[in-house]
């Protein structure tokens, strides 16, 4: 049996600048639009969100400020049930940005946090996606791969490059 957490963003939603709309459209598969995965290689807008989020998380980005940005939103945070550890991440993330663990009983500063970092993460990650001369997804793969210490998608370390 999966172990079950308790979700403190099921009511609260994930979102993103309007002005990242393209990005969303462009590297996220939308049922019906019969998009490829290597050139759209996110199943879904909330994997872009969090892989923003950790590429944010990765590289100690400030969180940018949504305030007075045009959002859009995106999906609650009751997605996270399908994939209970991505609570933790967020928890986690949100403590080493606050650096106090009571955070964790705000959940709407965590998920300000969190969207803010998907927002700050998003560019770097669309970065990756159109650096190189392959799909976007073995774009996104070789630069992570580098980005990580790796092997890109020729089987090379960066210790052969």
């Amino acid at each position: 049996m999966a172990q079950q957490y308790h979700n403190p963003f099921s009511a609260i939603y994930l979102v993103y600048p309007k002005d990242q709309d393209e990005y969303y459209q462009q590297y996220c598969r939308r049922t019906g639009r019969g998009s490829s995965p290597d050139r759209s290689p996110f199943p879904r807008m909330v994997d872009l969100w969090f892989a923003g989020l950790s590429i944010a998380a990765y590289k100690d980005l400030t969180p940018s400020d949504l305030t007075n940005r045009k959002t859009s939103n995106m999906v609650y945070g009751a997605i996270f049930d399908r994939d209970s550890w991505r609570i933790q991440v967020v928890m986690l993330i949100a403590i080493a940005v606050e650096d106090k663990i009571e955070v964790v009983a705000e959940p709407n500063r965590m998920m300000a946090i969190a969207n803010g970092l998907a927002a700050a993460g998003v560019p770097h990650i669309v970065e990756m996606l159109e650096s190189g001369d392959q799909e976007p997804i073995w774009n996104l793969s070789d630069t992570l791969a580098d980005l990580l210490g790796g092997e890109d998608s020729n089987g090379q370390t960066d210790k052969d490059h």
